[in-house]
C-alpha cells in the first residue's frame, strides 16, 4: 500500500515536472514552456479573476466558495495537480489531491464530472448516477482520479483511486469535483484539451 502511494507520488512528480503542471508553492506561475499558458498562482474566490494568458480556469460550480485550479498554489492547505493538459484517445488524465496544511478535507470522491466548453459556457458531458460515500482525508493523505479518453484502459484498483473512461470528442474540457476544506466548499478544476 505505501509502496503504491510512493510510486504514484514519484510518477506524478516526474511527469508534472516535465509537463509544468506541478502545483506551485510560491508566488510564481506554473509554466510548461514558452508556447503554453502561464497562470497566477492564487486560489480564486467569488469575483476574483485569474490572469488569462490563453487558457483560464473555468468556474464550474456556481455554489462553491472558491476554486483551486490544477497546477496553482493557494492558501487552501491542499495541492491539486494533473499529469497532462493535452490528451488523445487512448490516454489517461490523472488528477491528484493532496492535503498539506489543513487538518482534514471532506468530499465524495465519486461526485466528479467532465465538462465541455460550448458557446462560451460549460456543460457536463454526462450525468451518471453518483454513489454517496463521504471520505475524509487527514493531513498528508492523497486521493487520485483517473479519467480515460475514448478507449483508454483505466486502472482504478487501489486505495483512494476513482474515475473511469469517457468518450470525448476533440475539444476543450475541464475535470471538476468539490471538497469541503475548513468552512468552505472548494471547486477543484483541471482544464484539458482533447486533440
Amino acid at each position: 500500500m505505501k509502496r503504491r502511494a510512493f510510486l504514484a507520488t514519484a510518477g506524478l512528480v516526474a511527469t508534472t515536472g516535465c509537463l509544468g503542471r506541478a502545483v506551485s508553492d510560491g508566488d510564481e506561475p506554473a509554466t510548461r514552456d514558452e508556447s503554453t499558458t502561464q497562470r497566477d498562482s492564487a486560489t480564486r474566490g467569488d469575483g476574483d479573476a485569474l490572469a488569462d494568458h490563453g487558457r483560464s480556469c473555468p468556474a464550474i460550480h456556481d455554489s462553491a466558495d472558491a476554486t483551486v485550479c490544477a497546477g496553482e498554489g493557494g492558501d487552501r492547505g491542499v495541492s491539486f495537480g494533473q499529469n497532462a493538459d493535452r490528451l488523445t484517445s487512448g490516454e489517461v488524465l490523472e488528477l491528484t489531491l493532496v492535503t498539506e496544511d489543513t487538518e482534514s478535507v471532506g468530499l465524495n470522491p465519486y461526485d466528479w464530472g467532465v465538462y465541455r466548453e460550448k458557446d462560451g459556457g460549460w456543460a457536463r458531458v454526462d450525468q451518471e448516477p453518483t454513489i454517496e460515500p463521504w471520505v475524509v482525508l487527514a493531513s498528508g493523505e492523497r486521493l487520485q482520479w483517473r479519467v480515460g479518453v475514448g478507449d483508454a484502459t483505466v486502472d482504478t484498483d487501489g486505495d483512494r483511486v476513482y474515475g473511469g473512461p469517457k468518450d470525448l470528442d476533440p475539444g476543450e474540457y475541464a475535470f471538476a469535483a468539490t471538497a469541503d476544506i475548513g468552512d468552505a466548499t472548494v471547486s477543484l478544476v483541471a482544464p484539458f484539451t482533447v486533440e
